[in-house]
């Protein structure tokens, strides 16, 4: 089992109760410090009547993708096997990562058994419904003996051009690496890590760099990888504590962060250039945290007595010296996944 998956149990637990024990490779870095299960409310169709924010919003509650939008939010999906939602930049599709299952065999003790194999793929579909598409299949090979070849491509991000998606890949060897595909009928593959274990990739708007979390130290961490140079460097210069699922501001000077310590959780946002950490909540229950299209606002989950919602925070001058401004819930406590953060586009 890799790190990530050990790192922060109670999320683990919750998806595990909930989705079964496949989910819980997508159990993120981060995740709620409530002491207390979520509770299972009825999943809504669809809401009205919650606050308007500019753009979209996609999220997760119980398996499946919600997008809010013009004070609506409506379930895109139904299968109750999705996570890890992102919509492109104009708000149009959000792609998402599925978990699916074959039929197979593995060894197990040396021998051969039946067994359900597990592993995910990467599904686009348009941001106000209609039929999807399968961008990418973690089942790589459909073999006659039933010892299939698959992969776990997870957090798909796609480039500010819409011509790669950045996922992280584990073929059940212990690796979580990061790779680019192009967005095509026979898609082509670049790997920019090998042996690593990596999550939460994200893009700088200009496309010249990814972000993400990195567990290969056995530290958890931000690690930036820089495309025209071709390099990795690990940030520097955060706070103690472990950061998790970095994110970029639209103008690239920013990454807004989860940061763990003392047991907890809480938003950051770090100023690449200068270095210098603003702490945007201090309530030590929130995590996942996003910009909105033009970063006057960030959304993020927070949990209250268990339960997880989504909220927005305008920003004011937060970011130079004064406080942000009061968050608005956005949900309404019917259980919001904390193993996925949410997706802000216009």
């Amino acid at each position: 089992m890799a790190r990530r998956e050990l790192t922060f149990g109670v999320v683990a637990v919750l998806l595990i109760a909930a989705y079964a024990v496949g989910w819980s490779r997508l159990a993120p870095a981060v995740g709620s410090p409530a002491s207390e299960p979520t509770p299972t409310p009825t999943r809504p169709a669809e809401r009205t009547g919650a606050p308007r924010v500019p753009g979209a919003i996609a999220f997760v509650l119980r398996g499946d993708i919600y997008v809010l939008r013009d004070g609506r939010y409506a379930a895109l999906t139904a299968e109750g096997r999705n996570q890890q939602p992102f919509l492109t930049a104009d708000g149009s599709t959000v792609y998402f990562a599925r978990r699916e299952e074959i039929d197979g065999k593995r060894v197990v003790d040396g021998a051969i058994v039946n067994a359900q194999i597990g592993y995910t793929s990467i599904v686009s579909k348009a941001s106000g419904g209609g039929p999807e598409t399968i961008v990418l299949d973690g089942l790589r090979q459909k073999r006659a003996n039933g010892q299939h070849l698959v992969s776990w491509l997870l957090g798909p991000a796609v480039s500010p051009d819409g011509k790669h998606v950045a996922v992280t890949e584990d073929d059940g060897d212990g690796h979580a690496d990061l790779a680019l595909w192009t967005i095509a009928k026979n898609p082509v593959r670049t790997l920019l890590s090998q042996g690593s274990d990596l999550a939460d990739p994200a893009w700088s708007r200009d496309g010249k760099s990814i972000a993400v979390t990195t567990y290969t130290s056995g530290v958890p961490g931000i690690l930036v990888f820089d495309l025209v140079k071709g390099t990795a460097e690990r940030l520097a210069g955060l706070p103690a504590g472990d950061a998790y699922e970095p994110s970029y501001s639209p103008d690239g000077r920013w990454i807004v962060y989860t940061l763990r310590h003392d047991g907890k959780n809480d938003v950051h946002a770090f100023e690449l250039a200068t270095k210098k950490d603003v702490a945007l909540t201090s309530d030590g229950a929130s995590w996942g945290a996003v910009f909105s299209p033009d970063g006057s606002e960030i959304a993020f989950l927070h949990a209250t007595d268990g339960t997880i919602d989504l909220y927005a925070m305008a920003l004011g001058d937060a970011l130079t010296g004064g406080a942000p401004e009061a968050p608005v819930r956005l949900t309404r406590g019917e259980g919001i996944d904390g193993a996925s953060r949410p997706s802000w586009a216009r």
